[in-house]
């Protein structure tokens, strides 16, 4: 079995090579590379995630995007499963696979993202489309977490913030259970938690900004919780999100503590 992984050296792509093998990696510097070439299975994990920078420079973003798009064109593949994110819904609260993202109004970020599931879904008759949340894994170099771990501009961080937070060490797993069912569409929805009670119960010493309007507030749902033992349109719930940050936390703390100054 022929498999490819686009995005193989970044953050999500990188946790995915260390979970399972791959025959084949691309990125931004070899993508033509994968040109004529056909594969089993394909997993794309290849769309940058910072999305600030994409909603600031949307025509450079989209430009990546349609790069990658024009590739895969000339691509086959007997499955294709694209990562892809909770931003492409404007108001992520309360939606779940059934309902459509308002295209209106939506930031680029979101928009451009949303195209690529569109191409995907026409271009390969067997596609998976997973969207995850915020995450947390080896690697982690940016976010509210990471910020939290190096004691960086937490004052920054709002405590009444409400995320959802996906562990990657579970990724390779969870995609196995997609790709072996027949749902094209996954969102991958764990249970929101506040910053501040992040903080409280894993960096009480730190502190954090005022509670201020604006705070981000993330709450999408997924019809297939059960498909990963989870309830409630959960794949997993409070108690599993903490599990899996506290496991996290350890490690990478260890890590980063056994590094030299």
């Amino acid at each position: 079995m022929q498999q490819a992984l686009i995005g193989h050296t970044g953050f999500v792509g990188s946790n995915l090579r260390a979970q399972s093998a791959f025959d084949a990696g691309f990125n931004s510097s070899n993508i033509g590379d994968i040109r004529g070439r056909r594969f089993d299975r394909i997993v794309c994990a290849g769309v940058s995630a910072v999305k600030w920078w994409a909603n600031q420079n949307p025509e450079q973003d989209l430009a990546g995007i349609s790069r990658l798009m024009a590739e895969l064109e000339h691509v086959e593949a007997d499955l294709f499963t694209l990562i892809s994110t909770v931003d492409v819904y404007g108001r992520p609260i309360g939606v779940s696979e059934d309902a459509l993202p308002e295209r209106q109004g939506l930031h680029p970020y979101g928009l451009h993202r949303l195209q690529l599931e569109d191409f995907v879904a026409a271009r390969f008759p067997n596609h998976r489309i997973v969207r995850l949340p915020a995450l947390f894994g080896t690697g982690l170099k940016k976010n509210a977490i990471y910020d939290l771990i190096h004691q960086n501009r937490t004052e920054a961080i709002n405590p009444d913030g409400r995320f959802q937070w996906y562990p990657l060490d579970r990724l390779s797993a969870d995609l196995a259970l997609v790709e072996q069912s027949d749902i094209p569409l996954v969102n991958f929805a764990t249970e929101p938690v506040s910053m501040e009670d992040i903080r409280a119960r894993f960096f009480p010493g730190a502190s954090l900004g005022p509670a201020a309007p604006g705070a981000g507030l993330y709450d999408f749902r997924t019809l297939h919780a059960a498909l990963f033992g989870g309830a409630g349109g959960y794949i997993l719930d409070r108690p599993a999100v903490f599990s899996a940050l506290e496991r996290f936390l350890h490690a990478e703390i260890s890590r980063t503590q056994g590094q030299p100054a």
